[in-house]
């Protein structure tokens, strides 16, 4: 018999291969996103690794002191593992401007590191004896800490500006998955649950991460596209207007200055844009040199908007010394319009704002 060959934690490192390899060779991930997951990965692996030699030790040595001491270092170690994991993806989605539950969510994740490397020394959290693991009342702390700080992880997930509902679906498993390995944990003792909890949640945590770059565009750093289609179709009456903008002077950029340039221009517009429109919904990048913006505000509201970017004439200095030029048209939503047919009135009234233009 093999009793001492853990099957789960086969399983669990055959995830993180599976997760590692997939983040080495998604294009559209930042460095710091790839070299987050990779990390939470090994400090995955290794608390796997030392699962199975936790079971090699409990099957193969006798009972003693020196045992429960051997297996109390193992266990410290397997959950230290995990404030490092989550650390690591605590700083992927950590947000510029720091707020109070990122410093929460830091001072959780340090405690329970503490708490662990504590517990080698005096038992705080748990202990062994006849080779046998016993929870002390703190470590039901432990666990409540641990779940802060993934709830906290997965507010930054949600709060990322192209997030929609498919991610918020996904983010909801992540936690519900996390919370039931905890569960089985504290009230069984099945740790085999909580760390193939980890490592379905460290799956689909890539997944979600793998999403929002894949909704994300590279240049401008704006929903793009897929996520702009995505929002369109399962859009329901909670919008009033939808203004459709696009650039006038892209091409001349290209073939005078060169596409770098060009970029550069494309950038400097969309920050502008997006710092305009902060407040009055959410902005796509569509195409080239195309953006939309699906907003509850009313029409009167985004022209002054336009018309002051228009008449100021200049991009924000902080995004490079460029021009603004753009036509844009709104669609107002009336009772009864289905988003493609207001999407249609702002494409026209666009076309007809830069028909004007080209005759002035």
């Amino acid at each position: 018999m093999m009793e001492w060959l853990e099957f789960s934690d086969i399983v669990g490192i055959s995830i993180v291969i599976y997760v590692v390899v997939l983040a080495l060779n998604n294009i559209h991930l930042k460095h710091s996103a790839k070299k987050g997951i990779i990390v939470s990965g090994i400090a995955l692996a290794v608390l796997y690794t030392f699962d199975m030699l936790w079971y090699v030790i409990y099957y193969k040595c006798p009972q003693s002191e020196k045992t429960d001491y051997i297996l109390n270092l193992v266990t410290c170690i397997v959950y230290l593992m995990i404030p490092l994991a989550l650390s690591t993806f605590f700083a992927i989605y950590a947000h510029s401007i720091r707020k109070i539950r990122h410093y929460v969510g830091v001072t959780t994740i340090i405690l329970l590191a503490v708490m662990d490397i504590i517990n080698i020394f005096y038992p705080i959290l748990f202990y062994h004896e006849n080779s046998n693991m016993y929870f002390k009342p703190l470590s039901l702390i432990m666990h409540i800490l641990c779940f802060v700080a993934f709830l906290i992880l997965l507010a930054d997930m949600i709060l990322a500006k192209s997030f929609d509902y498919e991610d918020t679906f996904l983010a909801t498993f992540v936690g519900v998955t996390m919370f039931i390995g905890l569960l089985g944990s504290w009230i069984n003792y099945d740790l085999k649950t909580l760390w193939l909890g980890l490592g379905i949640s460290y799956l689909l945590m890539y997944l979600a991460v793998s999403e929002i770059y894949n909704k994300k565009d590279f240049l401008s750093g704006l929903p793009n596209r897929n996520a702009y289609e995505k929002t369109i179709a399962h859009m329901k009456n909670n919008y009033a207007t939808i203004v459709m903008i696009d650039m006038n002077d892209l091409k001349r950029y290209n073939d005078t200055m060169g596409h770098a340039a060009g970029d550069r221009y494309i950038f400097a517009t969309s920050k502008t844009l997006a710092d305009a429109y902060a407040e009055s919904g959410k902005l796509f990048r569509i195409g080239g040199d195309e953006f939309c913006l699906i907003s509850s505000n009313t029409k009167e509201e985004l022209s002054r908007i336009a018309e002051a970017l228009l008449k100021n004439g200049k991009c924000n200095p902080k995004y490079g010394d460029f021009p603004i030029n753009f036509a844009y048209g709104i669609g107002v939503r009336e009772e009864g319009d289905t988003a493609s047919y207001v999407l249609k009135k702002a494409d026209e009234a666009m076309y007809e704002n830069k028909r004007k233009k080209e005759r002035v």
